[in-house]
């Protein structure tokens, strides 16, 4: 009996006992396995960030390789394009806002410290100079600050219509003594501009209409360059009309209308007296007409014909005053630039030209002096800072009933030299030559030479 117990028992713990170890196989044989998974994912771990570190490594070494370089021989220039964004975002932070108007608007101060440097030679006409010219006399040579300019460009409310308000506002010191230290303030040019995207509607003080351009210089700013031969140049009191019509995307048409007050005029006697008109001067109605044609982004042309109508009432007569104009600006490469006006008609000083307006008969009888003249520049752009200035203009009124020291032709001609030191420093060198005759024949000759430095604030 115990014999067979003991086999029972046996039978009975061999199976338990095998089953325990097979058991505890399989489970070593799990923690194995799972001990392989893990070391597979930490490798898997480990390469992972190795390529995270190579991929910064090559994010750094790309921005290393964008960044600039210091300043060298062998340095690469940047692309234009980026050239062009650095440029255009500092002229816009120069371009800020300085000054802020009470009402909140922006207001920028413009103009140019001017400073001139000349020298006259002697004429046997001293009015030419007195009156047309930069110096106070005949035979002259000195410097001058007076030609300076101060201006305002402002920006106003917007408009219903999408429109908008602009305005300017340009002075000088050409009024009052020449001596330094003596010179007043002048009122050249303002304007308040109500603009939409077809038409203007302006009041201001201004060049007349039918003359809108003038020669570039530095040497005649108090008194615009060719005045007296053949560009009319006064700035009066105005109230302007424009209508833009497109014709294309290249061409169009500006139609303009003007109301002006035209300026005072004299007139002489046989016996070499001088009148001031006292009675009101009535208001002048002008029109342009332009058409402009854009050929590309350097080539374009404009030529507009103008008129002007008013009259002058003196002593219970009435004297009109007729001119037509026109007036051109061409564009034929960007290496030459032309520019220029001609005018002819009747009673024409009332806009700036030699002074002749009206004459009165020793009978007493009112009459218009007939004039006519124009001028022209052609402009060189040398290089990207130096520019050449050629001009020329001409003006011949009838010497009827005129005193014989009246001048009654004028014809002035120049050169001139800019050089941009850079955006703001300018210098000039001009030099000028006017020949006019008198009604009684007397000629004269007058040369003038300028050195002029300007800054453009």
């Amino acid at each position: 009996m115990p014999r067979r117990l003991l086999f029972v028992l046996l039978i009975l713990i061999i199976p338990a006992y095998a089953q325990e170890k097979e058991d505890s196989s399989v489970l070593l044989q799990r923690v194995l396995e799972r001990l392989d998974h893990l070391e597979q994912q930490n490798r898997q771990l480990v390469q992972e960030v190795t390529l995270l570190r190579q991929q910064v490594a090559a994010a750094a070494g790309v921005a290393q390789a964008q960044a600039p370089e210091p300043a060298g021989d062998n340095q690469k220039a940047p692309p234009l394009e980026q050239r062009v964004a650095v440029t255009e975002a500092r002229t816009a932070e120069q371009a800020q806002t300085k000054v802020e108007a009470a009402h909140k608007y922006p207001i920028q101060l413009t103009g140019m410290v001017l400073f001139n440097a000349f020298s006259n030679t002697e004429s046997r006409n001293s009015y030419v100079v007195n009156e047309l010219g930069l110096l106070p006399n005949s035979y002259a040579s000195g410097a001058t600050m007076r030609q300076t300019l101060l201006g305002f460009d402002f920006q106003g409310p917007r408009l219903p219509g999408n429109g908008h308000v602009n305005g300017s506002l340009i002075m000088d010191f050409w009024s009052g003594p020449s001596a330094p230290g003596s010179n007043w303030l002048r009122l050249r040019h303002a304007d308040i501009s109500l603009d939409w995207t077809h038409r203007s509607f302006t009041i201001g003080q201004d060049k007349p209409l039918i003359s809108p351009y003038a020669p570039d210089s530095l040497a005649e700013v108090g008194v615009p360059p060719l005045s007296g031969a053949g560009n009319l140049w006064y700035w009066l009191p105005q109230a302007r009309y424009e209508e833009r019509v497109a014709l294309g995307s290249n061409s169009g048409i500006r139609g303009q209308l003007a109301v002006l007050q035209s300026g005072g005029t004299a007139y002489e006697t046989a016996e070499s007296q001088k009148y001031t008109y006292s009675e009101p001067v009535k208001p002048a109605l002008e029109g342009r007409v332009a058409f402009w044609h854009r050929i590309d982004d350097k080539r374009r042309f404009e030529v507009a014909p103008g008129f002007h109508v008013s009259s002058i009432r003196s002593a219970g007569a009435s004297v009109g005053s007729r001119i037509a104009s026109l007036d051109w600006l061409i564009t034929p490469s960007a290496r030459l630039s032309i520019t220029g006006a001609f005018f002819t008609g009747q009673n024409v000083a009332g806009l700036g030209s030699l002074g002749n307006g009206i004459t009165r008969s020793p009978d007493g009888t009112l009459r218009a002096v007939h004039a006519s003249g124009g001028w022209t520049q052609l402009a060189f752009p040398l290089t990207a800072r130096l520019t050449l200035n050629i001009f020329s203009g001409l003006e011949h009124d009838k010497s009827i009933d005129l005193r014989a020291a009246n001048i009654v032709h004028n014809w002035s001609y120049a050169s001139n030299l800019m050089y941009h030191l850079n955006s703001n420093l300018v210098i000039g060198l001009e030099g000028l030559q006017m020949r006019t005759r008198s009604a009684s024949g007397l000629q004269g000759v007058q040369n003038r030479y300028d050195l002029a430095f300007g800054y453009l604030f």
